[in-house]
């Protein structure tokens, strides 16, 4: 049981909070898709643990990321103009460039050079990397990025989706990490890769894959923690489904697909907001309409893919009629407005002393008793797990899933 104390811990991340610090010093945070940073493009607003900044992309590819006020008298970047590879202030036209100095201060009118170089911006070194883009805010001298495996470098692809939401980010890491809800919240979407999908998935987990209620086992692992979720089938055999979870905001799931995995990662935002990359990968990833994930009249946007509309008034824009004539949720989009929905459903921030989990949750129960132990070896000098400040290099491997004998065991069980 999580006490209102130990919730407010792993929760709060803006003002210095504990959760916040740790999140900084020791994680490269995703904030925005490659994609969407185009080059002469207006500077993009991002929000990361409670504070603003901008970022843009230059001519010559460089993704540069500055506190959003400009370094003269604070007006924010978001209204500079985009030149060559700097940001210059519409207030008195100070220019800073995609590395972090200014190189132009017309307000400066003697040593111009000299009172330019002893500026110190707020610049922050960003990495591109699975069609993400990923920000160090833990100082100018930033560790090695993890070895992540939706990366080019192991030969893999993405389709990514982004979303900006509404709620707490623990709320939807949870979620990430919750199988169990996948048949049930998802059926009316897993009916459907199941019925007409099946011949791309492996042998002989097209009809295990989300029809049974799972039991988790759970194992430690350097860079955070593996779960399995294990569905007893009627033949005595068990589908083993292997999540990944790099402390503290990716994860990466099989998927039941030949070749495609699914990966999150999630971005706090502040206490109450945060940014949810969603998709798969592979040497040939689908898209979520590919996937059957998302309903073919859905065009959605690439800036914002998943919007909750409306607020308990109207049950967030839930279709009741659409209820009765046998969709299971009433949100017929995507997948990621059911997921979406449910989370802000909860509130702001959920409170977690009421929740009385079940046999099935234990794959989020120990990633809250994770991040409580973290947190307090962190207060001692401890680095977390996965930290990029580590000795050593994070790296993740792939999940994997598998249908077992009655003998066998998912911990024997090796990524493909």
């Amino acid at each position: 049981m999580v006490t209102r104390e130990e919730n407010e811990l792993i929760t709060r991340v803006e003002g210095g909070a504990p959760m916040g610090r740790l999140i900084r010093e020791n994680s490269w945070i995703p904030f925005a898709l490659s994609d969407n940073l185009v080059a002469g493009e207006a500077p993009t607003p991002v929000r990361l643990l409670g504070e603003n900044f901008v970022s843009w992309r230059a001519p010559d590819g460089r993704v540069g990321f500055l506190a959003e006020g400009c370094p003269h008298r604070q007006a924010s970047l978001l209204l500079a103009r985009v030149e060559g590879n700097g940001l210059r202030c519409i207030y008195h036209g100070w220019k800073t460039d995609v590395s972090g100095a200014v190189v132009e201060a017309p307000t400066q009118l003697v040593r111009h050079d000299r009172f330019c170089a002893s500026i110190q911006v707020s610049h922050f070194p960003v990495h591109e990397a699975g069609n993400i883009a990923w920000v160090w805010l833990g100082g100018q001298d930033p560790p090695p990025f993890p070895d992540l495996p939706f990366t080019t470098d192991h030969g893999n692809k993405t389709a990514v989706t982004f979303s900006a939401l509404p709620v707490n980010w623990l709320q939807a890491l949870e979620g990430g990490l919750d199988s169990v809800h996948a048949g049930i919240l998802h059926q009316s979407w897993t009916r459907n890769v199941i019925d007409e999908k099946s011949e791309a998935m492996d042998e002989g987990k097209a009809t295990v894959a989300f029809t049974k209620i799972p039991t988790y086992d759970v194992g430690e692992a350097p860079f955070g923690m593996r779960a399995a979720s294990l569905r007893k089938q009627d033949d005595g055999k068990t589908y083993a489904r292997v999540t990944n979870f790099f402390f503290p905001l990716v994860i990466v799931a099989a998927t039941g697909f030949v070749d495609r995995y699914h990966v999150f990662a999630f971005a706090p935002v502040d206490d109450t907001n945060h940014l949810l990359f969603f998709g798969s990968y592979g040497t040939e990833p689908l898209s979520q309409k590919e996937f059957g994930a998302v309903r073919e009249d859905f065009d959605p946007d690439p800036r914002n893919f998943s919007t909750v509309s409306g607020d308990r008034s109207n049950r967030w824009g839930q279709d009741r009629a659409l209820m009765d004539a046998g969709h299971h949720s009433g949100f017929s989009r995507s997948v990621v407005d059911e997921d979406s929905v449910v989370q802000v459903s909860m509130g702001p921030i959920v409170d977690r002393s009421k929740d009385n989990l079940s046999g099935s949750d234990g794959a989020v129960a120990n990633a809250r008793l994770l991040l409580l132990e973290a947190l307090a070896a962190y207060e001692k000098g401890e680095l977390p797990p996965g930290s990029a400040r580590g000795p050593d290099a994070v790296c993740i491997p792939d999940p994997y899933d598998a249908v077992l004998g009655p003998d066998e065991s998912w911990l024997e069980l090796r990524p493909r």
